[in-house]
This record gives structure tokens, C-alpha cells and sequence, in this order.
């Protein structure tokens, strides 16, 4: 989705007008695109593509479906709104044996396995505190958390791993990712 607000005739917009324009949503930025300012979702970093990708691929060798970015359905509710505005997963493996439509991107808490966050420090509040109790909520088996190492110029993660016991999570283990296999 991009929301556009066209520039005025004068082509120009000053910093007072940039800094007046309303406040978007983490992972959203303002960016000027051929002459047009524009609302875009931003992409994730290298690190936070590969790392999830490396998780999933454990999972995989291990024969469960896989997939990145995927809405977890009622989320939303769960968070006291009306349903929409679900929480998107990182990454999402699914119960042994389920293999999703081809075609879908919002799954049914009861078909995941495990749901993947790979956190950052704009998001550590969100990831590993408001999506584990809504994630816990609604009953996903498993919450793995995953921490890189900023100073590092590896791709490597600190994989922090929740099992749900009794309607919430707890500590299961921890491991470097490069570790999992």
C-alpha cells in the first residue's frame, strides 16, 4: 500500500511542511518518488532477511512448510481491535503435515508451529513483549525471538526460544542461529 501527497506547484516543501506531515507507522517512511511524496512500507535490512531465512531453512531440513512475512489471523482481535491490523510474523512454520494454499498469506494461529521475530532496537518493545502475549493468547506452540549482534559484521543471531505451557511462554532455550543445525 503507498498513500501519495502530491508536492505544491512550487516543486519545493519546506522542513517545517516535512516536519508537520503526520507521524506513520513503524516500518513506514516518507519517501520522494518522481516528484511525489509518498507513504511506503519499508523494506527489512539484509541481516533481518537472512536470519529469518536461516531459521526457516532449519526448520525445513526438519520437514515442516515454511514461510516469511505472513499475517497471523485475529491478532488483531486479540489486541483489543476489530480484527484488522494483524500482527505480521517474520517468519511462520506450520504444524507437521499442513501445507498452506499457495495462494494465502493470513493463517489460522491452530496451523502454526512456531512463529519467528527477528528484533531490532526500534522493535524489541513490540516483538518480544506486545507479539509474545498476543502470540501466547492465541495458543502458537512456540515463539522463537531473534537478536543479532550489532558491532558484528557476521550474519549470526541470538535465538531466544519460548514453548507455551499452560496459556503462556516459557524459556526453552537459547542458541546461536548458525548453531541450529
Amino acid at each position: 500500500m503507498t498513500a501519495q501527497i502530491d508536492l505544491p506547484m512550487t516543486g519545493v516543501r519546506t522542513r517545517a511542511e516535512f516536519e508537520s506531515l503526520p507521524e506513520v507507522p513503524r516500518g513506514w517512511a516518507w519517501e520522494l518518488r518522481s516528484g511525489r511524496l509518498e507513504l511506503t512500507f519499508m523494506p527489512v535490512t539484509f541481516w533481518h532477511f537472512r536470519i529469518v531465512f536461516m531459521v526457516l531453512e532449519h526448520w525445513l531440513r526438519r520437514g515442516y512448510e515454511i514461510s516469511g512475512e505472513q499475517y497471523v489471523a485475529d491478532s488483531g482481535f486479540v489486541r483489543g481491535g476489530t480484527g484488522k491490523n494483524n500482527f505480521v510474523a517474520d517468519g511462520v512454520v506450520f504444524d507437521p503435515g499442513y501445507r498452506p494454499d499457495k495462494n494465502s498469506s493470513t493463517h489460522d494461529a491452530a496451523d502454526i508451529h512456531v512463529v519467528i521475530e527477528a528484533v531490532s532496537q526500534d522493535s524489541e518493545d513490540h516483538d518480544a513483549i506486545d507479539k509474545l502475549r498476543v502470540y501466547a493468547t492465541l495458543g502458537i506452540p512456540h515463539y522463537w525471538i531473534v537478536r543479532g549482534d550489532v558491532d558484528s559484521e557476521e550474519i549470526d543471531g541470538f535465538v531466544t526460544m519460548y514453548e507455551l505451557v499452560d496459556g503462556e511462554y516459557k524459556l526453552q532455550g537459547n542458541r546461536l542461529v548458525s548453531q541450529l543445525s
